[in-house]
């Protein structure tokens, strides 16, 4: 009996004497800025509408696809914001850069949006992925200001890590993001 109470307690002393993992947080990097788009203020307002990112995806930690039919959530690398609303300002930003047909803002409670066209966006898979590359995959539809549908737009962008890690991991995604901007504003000139 004494010997499994010696036992006992030298495991847990070791368990407590391990240090956790640090705690990293991590934000989506904003868009390549270099080459702003001239804008007047004769542009036509575009909504951004929040990003709708899929369920497993809400939560705050990084996820990573380690199979065919197996994800896992980051305990340890997390995001430093929420997921979606990195998303909506990163698109919003990047499509102010990328063309000169609208003027994109983030939808808000204050605005109006009667008779403005509108850009919804859904987000299915944005994981690295075992193969060693990112997904960012989803579709993109825009309503005219009639709130008509004008096109969907599904997109699979796949970009391989420059190293491993949950860092090269977030850099992937940014390049992901990057792709589907110029891809939507390449639809909006």
């Amino acid at each position: 009996m004494k010997k499994w109470l010696v036992i006992t307690v030298l495991t847990l002393m070791v368990g407590c004497s391990s240090t956790p993992s640090e705690l990293v947080t991590y934000l989506l990097p904003s868009g390549n800025t270099a080459s702003a788009a001239h804008h007047g203020n004769d542009q036509n307002l575009l909504i951004v509408a929040p990003v709708d990112v899929a369920s497993y995806l809400a939560d705050m930690g990084l996820v990573y696809q380690v199979s065919p039919t197996e994800i896992v959530e980051a305990r340890q690398s997390l995001w430093a914001e929420g997921l979606s609303k990195q998303l909506t300002r990163r698109i919003t930003n990047d499509l102010r850069q990328k063309q000169t047909g609208f003027w994109p803002t983030q939808l808000t409670s204050t605005l109006s949006t009667a008779g403005i066209p509108r850009l919804q966006i859904r987000i299915n898979r944005f994981n690295g992925v075992y193969t060693g590359v990112a997904e960012v995959a989803g579709e993109w539809m825009l309503i005219d200001a009639k709130g008509e549908l004008q096109t969907v737009h599904p997109f699979i962008f796949s970009v391989p890590l420059a190293a491993d890690g949950f860092a090269a991991q977030v850099e992937a995604l940014s390049l992901g993001v990057d792709e589907l901007t110029t891809q939507v504003a390449v639809s909006l000139k």
